[in-house]
């Protein structure tokens, strides 16, 4: 399954990352959706239009040592 790690100091135009919160463009249906690394989504969420790809983000955030990436 290929996987894109977000690069906290380079993000790409259809990415943003803050704190423990990410968004992500799916890749299969170009849906634009957040995973919020707190209790909202426990750091793992499912792409809501397709469900074929699955974001992920750390609860430790972005300037913390944090990770966030998607997987399709």
């Amino acid at each position: 399954m290929p996987t894109k790690v977000l690069d906290p100091n380079n993000l790409g135009m259809d990415e943003d990352w803050e704190g423990n919160n990410a968004a992500f463009r799916c890749p299969h249906c170009s849906k634009v959706y957040i995973v919020s690394g707190s209790g909202v989504h426990h750091g793992v969420r499912k792409c809501p239009n397709c469900e074929k790809s699955t974001a992920r983000c750390d609860i430790k955030g972005k300037k913390s040592g944090g990770s966030a990436s998607l997987e399709w």
